[in-house]
């Protein structure tokens, strides 16, 4: 299961990829996936304990990305597809705010991502790898 987690989360480029290579409804569309995968995931019966805290603590990054930027599910508007409606229609990428949150993001996942990968002797590809900070050694 460890290695189905750090599967899904190398290919998501928000995680990893230049600031300005995407447009913020891209970006919490991404991290709407995530916190799905995660909340998935988490719900499987058999889970390591070492991995569901490190999972818990990514999904809680992923909901205070979006509280943060103002994402809402409106499960009533069939034109957005009940998703991506976004309080503030005015933000932009180039907005300090919002790079705050997305780093503070990316941070959060990537320790975590390095905490699986190191407690379960898992190597992780080099776009994400590079994001990674050293788990404690404790």
């Amino acid at each position: 299961m460890a290695r189905k987690v750090v599967s899904f989360v190398e290919a998501r480029r928000v995680l990893f990829s230049t600031y300005t290579n995407g447009a913020p409804e891209q970006y919490v569309a991404a991290v709407l996936e995530i916190r799905d995968f995660l909340t998935a995931v988490i719900g499987e019966a058999g889970i390591a304990a070492e991995l569901r805290e490190p999972l818990r603590i990514m999904r809680r990054y992923c909901m205070r990305f979006l509280e943060r930027v103002g994402a809402s599910e409106d499960h009533h508007d069939a034109s957005a597809s009940g998703r991506h409606l976004f309080r503030e229609r005015r933000w932009q990428m180039r907005d300090y705010w919002f790079g705050e949150e997305l780093g503070e993001l990316r941070a959060g996942i990537s320790f975590q991502v390095a905490t699986i990968a190191a407690w379960f002797g898992l190597d992780v590809e080099d776009e994400l790898a590079r994001t990674l900070h050293e788990p404690d050694a404790s």
